[in-house]
């Protein structure tokens, strides 16, 4: 368990951590011609916070030993599928490509999608009341992991409604949006998977790892407002990596 726990987590922050290094390609790309990108700095900014997180969680429990439960490895996994395809979306899209795929109509796996995650999100919370089974210790330092559940659910909130908005004028569905849909909410059980462990002390909370995951909230403040101002149409922005996210439409407030 601790092998599989530290070998996703630090696989995943690699993962972030290349996404940030492209997105830094992809802005001095583009500013020149067309300017800043507050998408492209929101991406550094998560990215370069998410992925120490997890590598931070990944060498701890490789190399200090710990750190590492069943549902933090099955959180991993789970989330696992929607971000590496939106990760080879944007690998795609820096050397030349659509980097997005129109899905036309509504085809049964994404009809499946909403009770999938009513699934996910039941059987979620059920596995985090069994880890605190045995009683809560409540400590402050898993207030930037119960933060970040918030915010991020709003990040999938917002892109949820700019796919939803977008279906009936582009006649389908952006396999780019609706992957970045779902990595949010899933990062976010990620989080709070953790906080429930270090809650049941199974997990200790470093002093370097908080320090990382409260970087990471203003991070997570400033992508729910760019998307968000996506969403409703007050901000364009030409980086690639937004593709899936703009409304295609006027959207009222």
């Amino acid at each position: 368990m601790i092998a599989a726990v530290a070998a996703l987590n630090i696989a995943l922050g690699l993962i972030y951590t290349c996404y940030g290094v492209m997105t830094i390609i992809d802005l001095k790309n583009g500013w020149r011609t067309n300017g800043m990108s507050h998408f492209g700095l929101a991406w550094i900014a998560m990215a370069f916070t998410c992925g120490p997180h997890h590598l931070e969680h990944g060498l701890h429990a490789a190399v200090i030993g710990g750190n590492a439960g069943v549902l933090d490895m099955l959180a991993v996994v789970l989330g696992a599928p929607a971000g590496i395809t939106w990760f080879l979306l944007r690998v795609e899209a820096l050397t030349g490509g659509s980097g997005d795929r129109f899905i036309p109509g509504t085809p049964s796996w994404v009809r499946a999608l909403p009770y999938l995650g009513v699934v996910y999100v039941a059987v979620a919370a059920a596995s985090i009341i069994w880890v605190l089974r045995d009683g809560i210790h409540l400590t402050p330092r898993i207030t930037p992991n119960l933060l970040l559940l918030l915010v991020y659910g709003l990040i999938g909130y917002y892109l949820l409604r700019t796919q939803l908005n977008n279906r009936a004028p582009s006649g389908g569905w952006s396999l780019s949006g609706l992957s970045l849909t779902v990595v949010f909410p899933t990062c976010g059980v990620m989080h709070v998977v953790f906080a429930a462990y270090a809650m049941s002390a199974s997990y200790r909370v470093e002093s370097h790892g908080l320090l990382i995951d409260w970087l990471a909230v203003p991070a997570a403040i400033y992508f729910v407002w760019v998307v968000r101002a996506l969403h409703l149409g007050a901000l364009t922005d030409w980086n690639e990596g937004a593709e899936g996210v703009r409304p295609q439409v006027a959207l009222a407030t």
